[in-house]
C-alpha cells in the first residue's frame, strides 16, 4: 500500500491529466461514499459527470484553490436557497462537552433556537462557531446541515442537488484536506458557495479523515477569525438583501430548515 500511497501522491502533486484527487478517489472507490456517489450520480448523470470534469480541470488550472475561503462559482447572493454546512468536528469537547454529542447531525441551539424570544444559551453552547454561524444563517433564511460522514454529504446535500435542484449555493466548512477532494463532486453536482478550510485541528492525511468520516475525532477543529467575521458579515448582507422573516428551524430529516 505504500508505494501505491506514493504513486497516488507524486499523480496529485503534478495533476496528472488535470486532477488532484487521485489518492482520495482511489482509496475511496469501494467505500460506501465513493460507490453511493458513482452509481447515483456519475452513472446517472453522464453528461453532468464530463462538464463538472472539464470544470474541475480549469479550476485548478486557474489556481483558486488559496487562502482560508476558496470560491466556487458565482458569489453567495440573490434569493436562491442556501445552505450552510458545518462539520460536527466543530462542536465542544471535554467536560460538558456538546449537549448533543459529537458525531451527529444534532444541535441543541439550533433546535431550541426562536428570533422571537431570547434566553440563555446552554454553557456549552456560548464559544461555540455551529451557534454563532447557526443563528447568523437563520437570519439569512439559510438552512443548516451538521455535517458528518461523506456518505451522509451525498445524501442530504450532493443528490437532492442534481435530483432536485436544491442547495446549488454552500458554505462549507471544512479541513483543507476534504476541500481539495470535495472540489470535484461539487462540480459535478452543479453546486457553487464558499469553502472554508479549518485554521486549526483539521485532519492533515487521509487515515485521519477516514477515522474522523466515522465519527472518531480527537480534536476540535476551529476556524479562523477574519474567514469567520467574513462568513458572518455575508450572511448578515444576504439576510439584508432577502428581509425575511424566518424565525425557528424545523429538523426535516438531517437539515435545519428556516421556519416563520
Amino acid at each position: 500500500m505504500a508505494i501505491h500511497d506514493g504513486l497516488l501522491r507524486r499523480l496529485d502533486a503534478r495533476a496528472f491529466l488535470g486532477f488532484r484527487v487521485w489518492e482520495f478517489s482511489f482509496k475511496s472507490l469501494f467505500r460506501r461514499y465513493g460507490y453511493t456517489f458513482f452509481r447515483q450520480i456519475m452513472l446517472k448523470h453522464p453528461y453532468r459527470t464530463i462538464e463538472g470534469c472539464l470544470s474541475y480541470r480549469r479550476f485548478l488550472q486557474e489556481g483558486r484553490v488559496e487562502g482560508d475561503i476558496t470560491t466556487l462559482g458565482e458569489k453567495v447572493e440573490g434569493r436562491e436557497e442556501l445552505l450552510v454546512g458545518l462539520g460536527f468536528c466543530l462542536k465542544p469537547m471535554g467536560r460538558p462537552g456538546c449537549p448533543s454529542g459529537r458525531p451527529n447531525h444534532d444541535c441543541l441551539h439550533l433546535a431550541r433556537l426562536d428570533l422571537r424570544r431570547s434566553g440563555p444559551a446552554d454553557p456549552s453552547c456560548q464559544g461555540c462557531a455551529i451557534r454563532s454561524l447557526g443563528t447568523a444563517a437563520l437570519r439569512a433564511g439559510a438552512h443548516v446541515n451538521v455535517m458528518t460522514s461523506a456518505l451522509d454529504i451525498a445524501h442530504d446535500i450532493m443528490i437532492p442537488a442534481v435530483e432536485k435542484r436544491r442547495f446549488r449555493r454552500v458554505i462549507l466548512f471544512l479541513c483543507p484536506l476534504s476541500i481539495q477532494a470535495i472540489l470535484l463532486p461539487l462540480l459535478i453536482c452543479g453546486i457553487q458557495g464558499l469553502l472554508v478550510a479549518y485554521s486549526a485541528g483539521n485532519c492533515l492525511d487521509y487515515p485521519q479523515w477516514l477515522l474522523a468520516d466515522g465519527g472518531i475525532k480527537r480534536e476540535r477543529t476551529r476556524i479562523g477569525r477574519e474567514a469567520l467575521d467574513e462568513v458572518l458579515h455575508l450572511l448578515e448582507r444576504v439576510g439584508a438583501e432577502r428581509r425575511v422573516g424566518y424565525t425557528h428551524f424545523q429538523r426535516v430529516g438531517n437539515i435545519y430548515a428556516p421556519r416563520a
